[in-house]
């Protein structure tokens, strides 16, 4: 696995602050999850928000595969 890069404080204040109905994490390391669609439709639906890839429901940044991009 390689490092993760160190994220601007903002998102890292985001992700901190957990899950709401405004922020999601999908942990997703190198495909995207099939729940993904079904929150950016959601999302679409609401105020919107943001979804976090590479983030597990804990909080803890796993990281993308930057192969997968």
């Amino acid at each position: 696995m390689t490092a993760i890069p160190e994220l601007p404080k903002k998102l890292l204040t985001m992700i901190r602050q957990g899950e709401n109905y405004q922020i999601e994490y999908k942990e997703s390391w190198s495909d995207l999850p099939r729940s993904l669609f079904d929150t950016v439709c959601s999302f679409s639906n609401r105020e919107g928000g943001d979804i976090f890839l590479g983030v597990h429901d804990s909080g803890i940044i796993t990281g993308v595969d930057p192969s997968c991009c």
